[in-house]
């Protein structure tokens, strides 16, 4: 795994005092290489790392505690909403009611604390994380297996159960992916950075123009919950079932 001493980025000991107080994000190094996107082509991707969970409520707490609703630095070219609470609150459960601008905010804040870049993942890099290094359809393997993720089973006939709400994350062990990443199938939306119509654009703007969310959720059946299906709603909108997680280029030690 690749690391980089926080002394090489100019990280200064007060600085690396004030992160132990910073969220906590559990990195899951992806290979790069080639991987299968949507119905079959090849793409290929440099490694990258994801963080193992959605971003919590506690981690988001921080963000808010630290002013980061009033902080113009933040919110450069996003349209900046008042805070909404999460519908459902406990601390190891993944932040909801966010919209994308709140996500890309809560990233460029994190990213200056740690003194390294992180952000929402990219379409490509969700896929790859969500799919594996051979296409899978789930996270866990080709076909949906019932009490893998917290999604609708009944909605598809699937199975028989329906939590009707979110979870804290990490539940589902055997719904990890094939590096270890979980909840990507279910639990919470995972906001990305490309538009849908026009998936080359990843740029922050006050346009409007839809974004991606990836990996289906609590209020979902499983198809949802596939890998290589994508959604979409406007980058202002903000439910119960819509979250997200990191990922970075670089990790530093």
């Amino acid at each position: 795994m690749k690391r980089v001493a926080a002394a090489d980025l100019g990280i200064d000991a007060a600085q690396a005092q004030r992160m132990i107080l910073l969220p906590d994000i559990d990195w899951v190094e992806i290979p790069g290489g080639d991987f299968i996107y949507q119905e079959g082509e090849r793409r290929s991707l440099p490694t990258f790392y994801m963080a193992r969970y959605p971003v919590t409520n506690v981690q988001y707490r921080t963000f808010i505690d630290a002013g980061g609703y009033r902080d113009e630095r933040w919110w450069r070219d996003l349209v900046r909403p008042e805070p909404e609470e999460s519908r459902w609150p406990q601390a190891n459960r993944p932040r909801t009611n966010v919209d994308w601008y709140e996500a890309v905010a809560f990233s460029r804040w994190l990213s200056a604390q740690l003194g390294y870049e992180v952000r929402l993942p990219t379409e490509e890099e969700w896929e790859r994380a969500a799919r594996g290094s051979d296409g899978r359809e789930y996270p866990w393997g080709a076909d949906y297996q019932t009490g893998y993720a917290n999604t609708d089973e009944k909605g598809d006939k699937a199975g028989d159960w329906s939590l009707e709400q979110t979870i804290a994350v990490g539940v589902y062990p055997r719904g990890e992916s094939e590096e270890g990443v979980f909840d990507l199938s279910g639990n919470v939306w995972d906001w990305c950075l490309n538009k849908y119509d026009r998936p080359e654009q990843i740029e922050a703007d006050t346009s409007g123009d839809w974004r991606v969310l990836r990996g289906g959720s609590w209020l979902n059946p499983p198809s949802y919950a596939r890998g290589s299906q994508r959604f979409t709603f406007a980058p202002s909108d903000r439910y119960s079932d819509y979250g997200f997680r990191l990922v970075s280029s670089v990790l530093v030690a």
